[in-house]
């Protein structure tokens, strides 16, 4: 090895004689490593205290040792997952020890008296395998994670449908629409389609339609030129330039505001757009999937939403039922979101049947986005591995609301739980009670709400809300 390499070896040198571990550190020393850190220790005890305080890249072990010696050594790091690579010394009484090191999964062995150039090539190739094993491991475990956020875990058939549906267009350029409340999984569904696609290499590139002011929605989406408005200081590369060559999602694309939705609908007919103060066209090339929880041909009727962009969206029509309607996957999520925050452990925790029952009861108005969180906070919080109906928040754990009696037809005034209503009276409750709480005032409101003050005017005029007198 060079002088140049600008890799550290980080060795442990284990013998009981001192002579040895001065011979073998002036090996590697002379071999031009000035960059290796090495470490000697005179006996198999120390050499495993070392081992489990301390990170090597190869650890050369002596097989006869007092305390420990080394194949013992080897044995009690075996299910260490940063053990360095292993190479034994053997005299010659211990050569059949050091095959069978070999065969549990030391690295390799030298006999005594030590070759020194063989020393040195063990040794760099070692760091090497451990180099190439820890970037497997890795990429296995950004594998895992990549599966473990992408993977839309059911048994319901009307999710099963869609999802074959899914996987029938997902190789096509064809636009697709996703209906489903907020919380069930609409992003998970756009990025399995560019997972799925010719596209995957190329970059998805999201935009939440409601979450962004109507005056920053087109620079979000066609960027703009330095100086085309106030505070434009420099180029911005927008979403609809990003994701050429990928996938562009449009999450809750109802709440666009028409103008951008007659660009948009020029982009996706011309493959051609503008950035906002520019003059040059650039071409793009991208497949869209949009999403909503509206319904977007009532809002057509209504002149809301351009009838001719909606039929350029929706092409392909995929519908992901609420997590109320399908309380079969219930059971699956809770196990999937155990290993999640508990991996490793998951199969040691049990929920009881009446805490079960209780969870696939629930309305939940946030879906699966609202189980993870309770399974987080479960699995944070439970002192043991058996979660309880008194570890359930309260809005679970008190069971369904009782009817009657309530401001809306399905609540209960004196329920301390979530009512169990559908999600068009839940969004009616919730904004009935931000704009009493605010006197009507309708940015605070929206504020508290989590909504555009656009948004939450359109929600007014079409729940046909009325500020009391």
């Amino acid at each position: 090895m060079s002088t140049s390499e600008s890799r550290v070896i980080r060795v442990l040198l284990a013998d009981d004689d001192p002579q040895q571990l001065l011979l073998n550190e002036a090996i590697l020393r002379e071999a031009g490593w000035s960059l290796a850190d090495i470490t000697q220790v005179p006996d198999g005890r120390e050499a495993l205290r070392a081992l489990r305080e301390d990170v090597f890249d190869v650890a050369i072990l002596d097989l006869s040792m007092p305390a420990l010696d080394g194949l013992e050594v080897f044995q009690a790091i075996e299910g260490d997952p940063h053990r360095p690579q292993v190479i034994f010394l053997s005299g010659k009484g211990t050569v059949s020890t050091a095959t069978k090191a070999m065969k549990l999964g030391a690295y390799d062995f030298l006999e005594k008296p030590v070759n020194g150039e063989r020393l040195v090539a063990l040794v760099w190739k070692a760091a090497q395998v451990r180099d190439a094993i820890g970037l497997s491991e890795r990429f296995s475990a950004a594998a895992r994670r990549d599966a473990s956020v992408g993977s839309i875990i059911t048994q319901d058939q009307a999710l099963t449908e869609s999802l074959a549906m899914l996987a029938r267009v997902a190789t096509s350029d064809v636009s697709v629409l996703v209906y489903g409340e907020s919380g069930t999984g609409k992003e998970l569904i756009a990025r399995e389609l560019h997972r799925l696609s010719g596209r995957a290499d190329a970059p998805l590139v999201a935009l939440n339609c409601a979450a962004v002011a109507e005056s920053l929605a087109e620079s979000e989406l066609f960027g703009h030129e330095k100086g085309s408005f106030t505070g434009a200081a420099s180029r911005k590369i927008g979403l609809v330039e990003m994701a050429d060559g990928g996938t562009l999602f449009l999450d809750e694309i109802g709440d666009l505001a028409p103008p951008l939705q007659a660009k948009l609908l020029r982009v996706l007919e011309t493959r051609r757009f503008r950035r906002v103060g520019g003059i040059k066209e650039f071409p793009t090339n991208f497949r869209l999937v949009s999403a909503t929880n509206r319904p977007l041909q009532k809002l057509v009727d209504a002149e809301e939403f351009r009838a001719d962009l909606f039929y350029r969206i929706n092409s392909i029509v995929l519908d992901l039922p609420p997590l109320r309607a399908r309380p079969c996957d219930i059971p699956l999520l809770v196990s999937h979101f155990l290993e999640e925050f508990r991996p490793g452990e998951s199969d040691w925790w049990t929920v009881e049947a009446e805490a079960m029952a209780l969870l696939e009861s629930y309305c939940w108005p946030g879906n699966v986005r609202e189980l993870r969180n309770v399974v987080e906070r479960l699995a944070l919080l439970s002192g043991e591995q058996t979660i309880r109906v008194s570890d359930l928040p309260g809005s679970i754990a008190s069971g369904p609301a009782l009817e009657g009696g309530g401001d809306v037809e399905g609540v209960s005034s004196g329920s301390t739980g979530l009512p169990s209503l559908n999600l068009h009276q839940l969004e009616r409750l919730a904004i009935e009670r931000a704009l009493g709480d605010t006197d009507w005032h309708q940015g605070r409101a929206a504020a508290i709400l989590g909504v555009s003050a656009r948004t939450l005017h359109r929600k007014i005029r079409s729940l046909e809300l009325t500020r009391p007198t």
